[in-house]
């Protein structure tokens, strides 16, 4: 029979008798603190390569790379750009090239012109004889489709001072970009008054203006017949210098100009001329013809000026 044996404590919790640490239930931030970094990192942080000489000149490279392609970058948002200034000089280019191909055309349109002319003088003479070739001259010169020469009046119309600015500004602003220029309006007033007073022939900058011209606008530009025009804007008149003076100043059209001068600053410079030279229209298209009943033996009607007609083309007006 064996001895009595000392009895062995048992922890709490403890089945094989062995004695339970004091933080058993703490095992969470046991390993917190014990294993801060996680082992995948931890080994990922082992295999990382020691940075070498040729790592740490290929990081210097892109960093200087990177740094210049920024400057690079800011130039380009500071300055102009070239590319546009580019395309604006071509463009200018383009557009003075085509308006001396304009320019040229219109010259040998004008020749052509002045040929037909000349052999339909001919063969309305042979046909009819010189009442028939002075009638058709006087209503070519009516119609704006053969230049006209003679005495009559000059208003040279221009913005008020200062008011060049507004040319091109945005229509869509709240400024009010009307006032002090001259708009497509006025010179419709002014050139309606003139017919009115008994001119002849009336033209605008070099433009001869006809029963089918137009006087519109598109933007800030004023269009004769679809041709831009830039102030000063001349407004020649053949007829009779007093007559034309009188008429116009009379009328509603001299009194809207005048209220123009004096309220908006518009200049208006008003002056008899002894000697003007209107180019022709040239635009005429011949739809339908057919011969009037006794236009052999018609007699041209005298005209109330002094106008010098010719068959060859006349030039521009300044």
């Amino acid at each position: 029979m064996t001895g009595p044996t000392t009895p062995v404590p048992y922890g709490p919790g403890t089945r094989s008798g062995a004695p339970r640490r004091l933080d058993a239930s703490l095992t969470l931030l046991r390993e917190v603190m014990e294993r801060p970094l996680d082992p995948g990192y931890a080994e990922a942080a082992a295999r990382r390569r020691p940075a070498t000489p040729r790592r740490t000149a290929v990081t210097v490279v892109l960093a200087i790379l990177a740094g210049y392609l920024l400057a690079v970058a800011v130039a380009e948002v500071r300055d102009p750009l070239p590319d546009a200034a580019r395309a604006t000089e071509r463009l200018r280019e383009e557009i003075h090239r085509k308006a001396a191909d304009v320019s040229e055309r219109e010259a040998r349109n004008a020749d052509l012109r002045a040929s037909i002319a000349a052999a339909q003088d001919e063969a309305l003479r042979a046909a009819g004889g010189s009442a028939l070739v002075e009638q058709a001259q006087r209503l070519g010169l009516v119609a704006g489709e053969l230049p006209v020469r003679g005495p009559g009046l000059r208003f040279t119309i221009d913005d008020a001072p200062g008011r060049q600015d507004a040319v091109g500004a945005d229509p869509r602003a709240n400024d009010d970009t009307s006032g002090g220029v001259v708009l497509d309006s006025d010179l419709q007033i002014v050139v309606n008054g003139l017919w009115e007073a008994g001119a002849e022939a009336v033209a605008i900058n070099g433009q001869r203006l006809t029963g089918l011209s137009a006087i519109r606008s598109a933007g800030q530009a004023i269009l004769v017949d679809f041709r831009p025009l830039v102030p000063p804007y001349v407004v020649d008149a053949v007829g009779d210098p007093g007559r034309l003076q009188t008429g116009f100043a009379a009328s509603s059209a001299g009194a809207y100009l005048a209220s123009l001068e004096d309220n908006s600053g518009i200049r208006v410079d008003e002056r008899a001329r002894d000697s003007l030279s209107l180019p022709a229209a040239g635009r005429l298209v011949l739809r339908e013809a057919r011969p009037a009943a006794g236009s052999l033996t018609a007699s041209p009607t005298s005209s109330p000026t002094a106008v010098e007609r010719s068959s060859s083309p006349a030039p521009t007006a300044p």
